[in-house]
């Protein structure tokens, strides 16, 4: 009896010690985040003892999860938005003697009247204040490479347009630079607030550099002139020193996406600070993404950003799936898609040089149809790691700092090489 009983304790003990160590590996995590998310989908479909063991499993589930976020200091950290840019009056006077016309506006009409007016060269400075827009935006002229039609706040976060409608501007002109300015979504139902801006078509050359874009569901959005043949879409496009961020999860059932680029070439968005993307969940499950590239453009790049999939805002439960950046997203129907076919949703994109944190129910990285991508010097951590998925996709994943795995899904090819796979 006492040799049986240490025979049951050492097999006891063994069995624990394996389940211990199973439940540690990114394979473990992915089946129970799976596995919860498969029990909150099916909560509300069930009663009685069902129902019981379905709340029983979650619980327990939820316990194995490490649930706990990577705390995050933004004004410690020096990326995206920076109130201390000032520009002096020796700066604007300078502006404003090189400027071809130069604007001061210091309410709506006036902003609204210059935008509309502005030509290549010329200079919107606006006063600090407050501007309600109640109706999007627009401009009619473009500006050069040389001469670029900038739009600029003199001290940034002084200059608040208080959105109120789906769209704050709507940017179709190339050439335009849009500096230190405050973009705020101010809707009565938050659906409503769609974008801060909408790049249409030939915007190409825009330049949106130390801005604040805040309660919106797709801050950014850029796509096609699809009433022209072949569409057109805005390459070139520099977004950088930006925040972007909600104060509350997303009323909405419209992507909740802050930086949301279909097609386009040669895009930049580089130091930007990218948080609290989500939008309410209900019984599904519902998946934002921080920033991706998608629709069949080419040469993107993501460098140096910061993206905190939970900083402020905390889970609502595993349903709540947030991904940190992406070529391809899910995907784009064939036609809005730039290259005609969709056989790949981007081409020669980089990624690199981020830290990606917090997308605690999903990846940090996720690849989809991405052909000739690089991946490297980016820190990811407190997901199941980076995806890539289709044989369209081909990528090399190299020097990066992983919290999570390294997946080939449906037959992408994967190179990866000295990265640093934290446990």
């Amino acid at each position: 009896m006492k040799k049986l009983a240490i025979a049951a304790f050492t097999g006891i003990f063994l069995a624990s010690s394996a389940a211990v160590i199973f439940m540690q590996t990114d394979y473990a995590k992915e089946l129970t985040i799976k596995g919860r998310q498969y029990v909150q989908i099916n909560l509300h479909k069930n009663w009685g003892i069902r129902l019981n063991l379905l709340k029983g499993l979650d619980l327990l589930l939820g316990l194995t999860l490490n649930s706990e976020l990577i705390p995050f200091d933004k004004a410690a950290s020096g990326v995206g938005f920076d109130k201390t840019k000032i520009i002096d009056s020796h700066s604007i006077n300078a502006m404003s003697l090189q400027a071809s016309h130069f604007h001061p506006v210091q309410n709506t009409k006036e902003l609204r009247s210059a935008m509309l007016k502005a030509q290549q060269g010329d200079v919107i400075l606006l006063a600090p204040g407050q501007y309600s827009v109640l109706k999007r935006l627009e401009v009619r002229h473009h500006g050069t490479k040389k001469q670029p039609i900038r739009m600029i706040s003199s001290v940034p976060g002084s200059s608040v347009l208080k959105i109120q409608n789906t769209e704050g501007i709507y940017l179709n002109k190339s050439n335009w630079h849009i500096e230190n300015i405050v973009f705020n979504g101010d809707c009565g139902e938050q659906r409503y607030c769609e974008h801060a801006i909408h790049i249409y078509g030939n915007a190409d050359n825009t330049q949106l550099i130390n801005n604040l874009f805040v309660d919106f569901n797709a801050a950014l959005k850029s796509n096609g002139n699809y009433q022209q043949t072949p569409a057109t879409f805005a390459d070139n496009v520099l977004v950088q020193y930006n925040d972007f961020y909600n104060q509350s999860v997303r009323e909405t059932t419209t992507p909740a996406t802050p930086i949301d680029v279909v097609g386009g070439n040669n895009w930049l968005v580089d130091n930007n600070f990218i948080a609290d993307f989500t939008r309410q969940s209900t019984g599904k499950i519902s998946v934002t993404y921080g920033g991706f590239m998608k629709g069949g453009g080419s040469e993107g790049v993501f460098s140096n950003n910061v993206v905190n999939c939970a900083w402020h805002l905390p889970y609502q439960s595993s349903l709540d799936v947030r991904v940190g950046l992406s070529f391809g997203d899910g995907g784009t129907q064939q036609q809005f898609c730039q290259n005609n076919d969709c056989y790949y949703e981007h081409s020669g994109g980089v990624i690199k040089n981020n830290l990606v944190l917090n997308c605690i129910n999903d990846v940090s990285i996720y690849l989809n149809k991405a052909s000739e991508t690089e991946i490297s010097g980016n820190t990811l951590l407190n997901s199941t790691g980076i995806d890539a998925r289709f044989k369209q996709t081909s990528v090399k994943i190299n020097n990066n700092r992983i919290e999570g795995r390294i997946k080939a899904r449906e037959n992408a090819f994967i190179s990866a090489r000295d990265n640093d796979m934290v446990n």
